[in-house]
C-alpha cells in the first residue's frame, strides 16, 4: 500500500511565506498585491496560473514569478510550519504503507529532515 501526502495544507503551512513572496512581486513592479484572500484561494496551483489568475499579463507572468521565488527563496524555511500532528500521522502511517509527499513546490526551498 502507499499513501500520498499532500505537502501545503496538510503537512506544512507556508501561508504566510506564500502572501509576503506575492507581495514583494508584486511590489517588485510596482503594482498592488490583491487581497491576501484572493491569493489563498490560489494556493496549490502553479505560480505561473496563480499570477495570470491574479491579472498579470501573460507577458510578464515569468518575471513575476522569478520575483516571487527570489524572495520566497530566503524566507521559506522561517516562514513554513509543520501543521499539528503532523509528524505524528507520518510516523504512524510509515508503519503501514510506503508513503510520499505531492506538491508543486521544489525540494531546494526546504530541508525537510529539519521540519
Amino acid at each position: 500500500m502507499t499513501i500520498l501526502f499532500d505537502l501545503d495544507g496538510t503537512l506544512i503551512d507556508s501561508t504566510e511565506a506564500i502572501l509576503e513572496s506575492f507581495s514583494v512581486a508584486f511590489d517588485t513592479f510596482k503594482e498592488e498585491a490583491p487581497a491576501d484572500e484572493l491569493i489563498k484561494a490560489e494556493i496549490g496551483h502553479p505560480l505561473d496560473h496563480m499570477f495570470t489568475k491574479l491579472g498579470v499579463s501573460q507577458e510578464k507572468v515569468w518575471d513575476y514569478v522569478n520575483a516571487y521565488k527570489m524572495h520566497y527563496r530566503k524566507i521559506s524555511c522561517d516562514k513554513t510550519v509543520l501543521l499539528p500532528n503532523a509528524r505524528e500521522a507520518v510516523e504512524l502511517a510509515s508503519r503501514y504503507a510506503t508513503l510520499g509527499v505531492v506538491t508543486t513546490k521544489t525540494a531546494k526551498y526546504y530541508n525537510f529532515n529539519t521540519l
